[in-house]
């Protein structure tokens, strides 16, 4: 057998584990509760959610946000980002409109995980802070492609006292003044409350959430308002 023909056998075996490694994982998490991917039928490439896939240049993408925080205090804001396709990176237009007060700042997103391209200013980060700790809060747990399948694990919480799943739990129809949604669910639950931020698969963004702190007091909610291309 020739070196090549080794490398591309070893690579379909890890490949092969790897799959096998997610679906347990999945199953043990209480996945493979309905149709769609099954232990028989395992999740594939095509079940992976990004964040940031599926824009396209004009993209604009407008939520109603509430954020509370000491650095977020928003109340019934919105919040729109309109996306420019320049090549090798995203240049999004924030609108944030809060009360009579409109904002607006111009700023390069990385083309993967949406992360700053550059420097940014003070005042910049002052402004965008709110949307950086809630709409976008999304890239500080799917640092890597994550499976939208019901019982994936997505990341781990610690808490003083414990460590704490976020996991795919259900899929679920999601109506919001976009539109409906097949969405899927994330969540996990500190304390008494249970926080959810819901995923479709076609989106680059979540389109709507409820996030609470451990006191249960809500660190967070937006819902998506609407979608213009």
């Amino acid at each position: 057998m020739t070196p090549r023909r080794i490398i591309f056998l070893a690579s379909g075996i890890f490949a092969a584990v790897g799959i096998l490694v997610s679906v347990v994982i999945i199953a043990i998490n209480g996945g493979f509760s309905g149709s769609g991917p099954s232990i028989f039928n395992p999740p594939t490439s095509k079940d992976l959610w990004t964040i940031g896939s599926n824009i396209k240049d004009g993209l604009n993408l407008t939520y109603s946000l509430t954020a509370t925080g000491e650095m977020s205090n928003l109340t019934d804001s919105i919040v729109s980002m309109k996306f420019h396709d320049l090549n090798d990176k995203w240049n999004v237009t924030f609108a944030i409109k809060n009360g009579s007060t409109v904002k607006e700042i111009n700023m390069n997103l990385t083309k993967n995980q949406l992360l700053p391209k550059g420097p940014i200013t003070a005042n910049e980060q002052k402004v965008l802070s709110p949307v950086d700790a809630s709409i976008l809060a999304i890239r500080d747990i799917a640092r890597e492609p994550k499976y939208l399948v019901v019982g994936a694990l997505w990341d781990k919480i610690t808490t003083s006292s414990s460590t704490i799943d976020e996991r795919i739990t259900s899929k679920d129809s999601v109506s919001t003044p976009a539109g409906a949604f097949n969405a899927y669910a994330l969540e996990h639950q500190l304390g008494n409350s249970t926080s959810r931020i819901y995923l479709d698969k076609d989106l680059p963004l979540p389109v709507k959430a409820q996030v609470y702190d451990e006191d249960g007091k809500s660190l967070y909610q937006y819902e998506l308002q609407s979608i213009s291309r």
